[in-house]
């Protein structure tokens, strides 16, 4: 621990003048981290070494203890549920590590810190946050009354797989059948749309950066996000994001619309999830827009469909026959991604032909299936 006096003359010196509900956005950027690491040791004197001087640093702007964890990039998740008790997802398996806080107190602080960073409060009426951080790292915290302090937090990843080939890779890895692999990337260059499905977790943005890696060079794409997340191999990318707002902001929805103003060969949407986000989308999918990508949370390829029926039909749509028939036309595969013990494999892939789910390849299957017929005749 380092001396409270340390620690209250540097926060005076370099921290007194920071916004508190924007020190972790600040602390993620790599260059302002190493600008206010040289203000720290300016402030902190004497001979300290850059072990001390990174501790002091997460201390003030960025996550304390668990900053170190939070750097690591072989772990993926940083799960606290008590200030002696926390543990990482480390290649797939989870670990408990040798980290504490001093005491509840100061988990607490952390969580506050977390909400206040995404302009959120937590109160004893509104004791949780679920956060999602200008790194793109997403932040769970619990407080009292209904438990914790607690946080769960899971890593944003800039890890992009190749389809196929030498490791890394899908095919590599097990995940995916070579086969597969080739159905996937024919089926993106045919236009194809594409909804990724899977719980939390089971490799949806990954799988979503791999099938947008083979998307033409010459086409231009346009990725509506809420937070900047998917950084894409692609040398034609516009980006848009979210901007929360007392009125409601610009949302998903709002970019959605906007974006088919914006001469798109190709539409991303990060993920659906509101009712508003599946019928903007699937307004623009019916009405000739091809080549989309997204993902949804759901258990199956056959649930994704149910999921979508849902979303719709929250949204004030039609009549249930007409909502079914607008999902099965927006879509041309479905790709449900699953979390093994160790690894996320691609669990099914299924073909949405003449208002019917086709299945195409199942999760250990050697051979795929062939694209639709009209896929097809755009591959050629």
């Amino acid at each position: 621990m380092r001396a409270p006096e340390l620690v209250a003359r540097v926060r005076a010196d370099v921290a007194a003048a920071l916004d508190p509900s924007g020190m972790l956005a600040v602390y993620a950027d790599p260059r302002q981290r190493d600008a206010l690491r040289a203000r720290v040791r300016a402030a902190a004197g004497g001979d300290r070494g850059d072990a001390e001087i990174d501790g002091l640093c997460a201390e003030l702007f960025g996550f304390g203890v668990l900053q170190p964890l939070l750097d690591d990039p072989a772990i993926t998740d940083v799960l606290v549920n008590s200030p002696d008790e926390i543990y990482v997802e480390r290649d797939g398996s989870l670990e408990r590590v040798d980290v504490r806080f001093p005491d509840a107190g100061a988990v607490t602080e952390l969580a506050h810190r977390i909400a206040a960073g995404v302009g959120r409060e937590l109160t004893v009426e509104h004791p949780f946050v679920d956060a999602r951080m200008r790194d793109g790292s997403r932040a769970n915290a619990v407080i009292a009354p209904i438990g914790g302090p607690s946080l769960s937090i899971r890593k944003f990843s800039r890890v992009s797989l190749a389809l196929s080939g030498p490791a890394p890779s899908w095919t590599a890895s097990g995940a995916l059948a070579p086969s597969a692999a080739r159905l996937l990337a024919s089926a993106v260059v045919a236009r194809a749309n594409v909804l990724i499905v899977g719980a939390t977790g089971a490799g949806k943005s990954t799988l979503l950066r791999s099938l947008a890696a083979e998307i033409p060079a010459d086409e231009r794409i346009v990725v509506i996000e809420d937070t900047n997340e998917l950084v894409l191999p692609h040398p034609h990318v516009v980006h848009l994001e979210c901007a929360p707002g007392r009125d409601g902001g610009v949302g998903s929805a709002d970019l959605v619309a906007n974006a088919l103003r914006m001469r798109p060969d190709r539409i991303i949407l990060g993920e659906v999830r509101t009712p508003r986000e599946a019928s903007s989308l699937l307004d623009a999918l019916t009405t000739g827009h091809e080549g989309a990508l997204t993902t949804a949370h759901a258990g199956s390829a056959a649930a994704a469909i149910d999921r979508l029926e849902l979303l719709l039909a929250r949204g004030g749509e039609s009549a249930p026959h007409a909502v079914r028939r607008h999902v099965l036309r927006a879509f041309d595969l479905v790709v449900h991604v699953a979390r093994a013990r160790s690894c996320r494999v691609v669990d099914e892939i299924a073909a949405l032909e003449d208002e019917v789910l086709h299945p195409l390849y199942v999760a250990g299957q050697a051979a795929a299936g062939e694209l639709p017929r009209r896929l097809a005749a755009r591959a050629r």
